[in-house]
């Protein structure tokens, strides 16, 4: 078993090295962002990669789990959507178990996670996200649901509704960490169309253009975001309502009570 514990300490260190050279990186070149609220931020962004990186490889598992505990059928009743919840980039929805459980508990819901292959062209997982979409509105016999989507699946949610007609079908979007007006963190996935398409003035941001929402648009991003860079980018405003914190990471944002409370708030409107 030593060579289990060695395994487990190297994937702890391995995450607080990687974590305090990406935060370094992002904010090398601006020394006046290096705050308390920006220390504590990556203290926090490094709890929760060590508690959501682990579930990665086990989402065939959890994954199931979590689709039989928090998805409905036939359950959207009364004024409340359906709620499809979209991963990250190099994430799977497993990353939602907490959030998805939160949600439910405060009467939202039914609540779906769908799965993609994060690597591909953004317009491919729009395309999926479109198929699953309609299978969603025909299984629980409403004409409308509600997305809420992590960092890349914004992108994915608003090429959906803004290239692929699915604005009729979508009510609301609430992105978390989304970079509306790309990343530099792009530039780092050579090779990965997904990374390519995240980049500051790419193909597709260019073609998607100013934001032009055919649903109620709201965009929840942090200040102390290391992935988004500049975490401006996030913004949404003037087309939607930004909600923004000083003092959470990339990750930790959909581990936050704070932001769990933004969404319900959003969701009711």
């Amino acid at each position: 078993m030593i060579w289990l514990g060695a395994v487990v300490a190297a994937f702890f260190a391995g995450c607080a090295i990687s974590l305090v050279f990406i935060y370094a990186s992002a904010f090398a070149f601006r020394p006046r962002a290096w705050t308390p609220s920006l220390v504590r931020a990556m203290f926090v962004e490094l709890f929760a990669v060590w508690l959501i990186v682990p579930l990665w490889p086990l989402w065939w598992l959890v994954g199931a789990v979590y689709k039989a505990s928090e998805e409905g059928s036939g359950q959207a009743k009364g004024r409340r959507n359906p709620i499809i919840l979209l991963h990250g980039f190099g994430m799977n929805r497993t990353q939602w178990i907490w959030m998805a459980r939160r949600l439910r508990a405060r009467g939202h819901g039914p609540i779906y996670g769908l799965n993609y292959f994060s690597l591909q062209p953004v317009e491919s997982s729009a395309k999926l996200l479109s198929r699953f979409v309609d299978e969603i509105l025909e299984r629980e016999h409403v004409t409308q649901l509600d997305i809420v989507a992590h960092s890349l699946g914004g992108i994915v949610a608003r090429y959906y509704i803004e290239r692929l007609s699915g604005g009729r079908k979508i009510q609301r979007l609430v992105t978390i960490g989304t970079p509306h007006a790309g990343t530099r963190m792009g530039h780092f996935g050579i090779g990965i169309p997904a990374a390519r398409d995240l980049r500051g003035g790419s193909v597709l941001l260019t073609d998607l253009g100013p934001v032009r929402p055919g649903s109620v648009y709201t965009s929840i991003w942090s200040r102390s975001d290391a992935v988004v860079q500049p975490p401006e980018s996030a913004s949404i405003v003037p087309a939607g309502t930004d909600e923004v914190f000083d003092d959470l990471g990339h990750l930790s944002l959909v581990l936050s009570p704070r932001v769990v409370a933004v969404i319900d708030a959003r969701l009711r409107t």
